[in-house]
């Protein structure tokens, strides 16, 4: 789920790498955006419930939300949307929170990192179930862009 993101060498404020930002395992909110990195949209990515979900509907889903982000920016006149550290690190918590009540985080799987010798064991994707995370991707635009820092 990070692999081909952290291969290309993105970088956010003040030059930080996303590799680096992410030393200890990703760190997103919604598994949408990542603090520190504005304008940086991610369609399936760690955080979200992807890979546990119908990927097409999945990526349909981000692709739309991406989509509002975009046009409100551009109807509001908003040069950059970011995500609050304080949102991050509380969906962070709360996809960590999910996974445990299962038994996916005892597994030895690529969920977790456990594929690349060395890699922070996380788990990474949201369990909550699709329609959950769907309705919170709406709640988080229908109440103005809660948890985005917006400039």
């Amino acid at each position: 789920m990070t692999g081909a993101l952290l291969a290309m060498d993105i970088r956010g404020r003040g030059g930080l790498k996303l590799k680096d930002a992410w030393y200890g395992g990703p760190r997103t909110y919604l598994g949408l955006v990542t603090a520190g990195f504005p304008n940086l949209f991610l369609i399936s990515g760690p955080g979200s419930p992807s890979v546990l979900s119908n990927m097409v509907a999945a990526i349909e889903q981000h692709v739309n939300w991406v989509a509002e982000c975009i046009h409100y920016m551009e109807t509001h006149g908003v040069n950059e949307l970011e995500a609050r550290r304080d949102f991050q690190d509380a969906w962070v918590e709360h996809v960590n929170q999910v996974a445990s009540s299962t038994l996916f985080p005892t597994c030895n799987s690529w969920y977790l990192g456990a594929n690349i010798p060395g890699k922070p064991r996380v788990f990474m994707p949201y369990v909550g179930g699709f329609p959950t995370y769907a309705g919170k991707c709406s709640e988080v635009l229908t109440n103005g862009f809660q948890g985005f820092l917006l400039g």
